[in-house]
This record gives C-alpha cells, sequence and structure tokens, in this order.
C-alpha cells in the first residue's frame, strides 16, 4: 500500500513529515483483535512482588524443616572446608619459608609453588625440600662448569719461579689454591705474566 492510498482525502502532494504525521494521527493502523494479549506494568510488578515474597517463605520454611542434625552437618561442612583453605595457606608459608631460606627470591619459585603446595603441610615440606636441592644441584654443576672452564684458560704458570717478581705472586698463588678459590688463582697467574712482560 503506498501513501496516497493509505491517507485518501487527506493526501497531497509534496508533503512534508509533519503533516504525514499529522494525517496518519487519527487512524487506526493495526487491528487490536491481532496483538497479543499483555498485562499492564501495575499488574505485572504486583505478581512480582508476591512471587518474591512467596519464594523467601519457602525458603524460610526449608531452613525451620531442617532438623538440628542437618543444621549440625551443614555447620561442620562449612568447618571442614575453611581447615581446608586454611591447612592449604600455611602449607603456602611453608614453602616459601623453605625457599627463602634456601637463597631463593619470589621470582625464582613463584610459577611452581602452586604446584609445590598440597593441603598436607609435610607432603608441601617435601616436595619444596625436593625442588631447593634440585636447583641447588643445578648452581653446583654450574659454578663446576665455570672453575673448570677457568682454568683451561688459565695460563700456566714460568718454570723456576719466575724471579724476583714471580715470587711473590707464588705464595698468593698458593695460598689461593690451597683455598680453592680459582678465580683468584687465575687473575694473579695473569698479573704475574703481564709484569714479567713488562
Amino acid at each position: 500500500m503506498d501513501l496516497k492510498t493509505l491517507l485518501g482525502d487527506a493526501y497531497r502532494e509534496n508533503m512534508t513529515l509533519d503533516e504525514i504525521n499529522e494525517a496518519l494521527e487519527g487512524m487506526n493502523l493495526v487491528d487490536p483483535s491481532t496483538l497479543p494479549k499483555s498485562v499492564s506494568k501495575e499488574v505485572f510488578d504486583k505478581t512480582a512482588s508476591e512471587l518474591a515474597k512467596v519464594k523467601k517463605q519457602l525458603k524460610e520454611l526449608q531452613e525451620k524443616s531442617m532438623t538440628d542434625e542437618e543444621k549440625l552437618q551443614a555447620e561442620l561442612e562449612k568447618a571442614v572446608e575453611s581447615q581446608r583453605q586454611y591447612a592449604k595457606e600455611l602449607a603456602k608459608l611453608r614453602a616459601k619459608e623453605i625457599f627463602v631460606e634456601a637463597g631463593l627470591t619470589e621470582s625464582d619459585y613463584s610459577s611452581i609453588l602452586d604446584a609445590v603446595v598440597s593441603e598436607d603441610e609435610e607432603t608441601t615440606k617435601a616436595r619444596a625440600k625436593t625442588i631447593v636441592d634440585l636447583i641447588s644441584a643445578q648452581k653446583a654443576a654450574v659454578e663446576k662448569a665455570v672453575k673448570a672452564e677457568l682454568l683451561k684458560s688459565t695460563p700456566k704458570p714460568p718454570a723456576g719461579g719466575g724471579g724476583n717478581i714471580g715470587g711473590v705472586f707464588e705464595k698468593e698463588i698458593e695460598a689461593a689454591r690451597a683455598n680453592g678459590d680459582m678465580v683468584t688463582v687465575a687473575a694473579l697467574i695473569r698479573q704475574q705474566a703481564m709484569m714479567e712482560k713488562k
């Protein structure tokens, strides 16, 4: 249906939107019998309020109908859950303590903390100590490899004590070797070689 047919006698050429709205104002364009039935807002609000009231009463009745034993059981379950939570938090603190005592920083252990923590504190301690032992073994292996590499690259001292200059360094080199301080040994040998070149 076009606008001319819809408006009938009220139609004029070049009508503005306001004029069209004014012409449509009094017309019944939709048959009220075809619309779905609806409820007024007041009736809807009243029904919703009554429903909420009935739900509240039902909940109160359920709580009243619980036996003392059921109430005790519900409280006991809440207490057990709280105990689990606290046990897990305590285990987490114990694991952190072990890691910190081993010289680790939070960034070192934060990614593995949840994997280590158990509800059982002893299990958590054992797991944390295992991780610390692994990290310590890895650090020791790295230190050993670094020392070996330093020894390989350290020049051998010349035979015969190296004169007066070498004699001064020899005592310090021997003392550092006796202490197992290979870094100092390497540094002293380099100093000795440099002084002998001059």
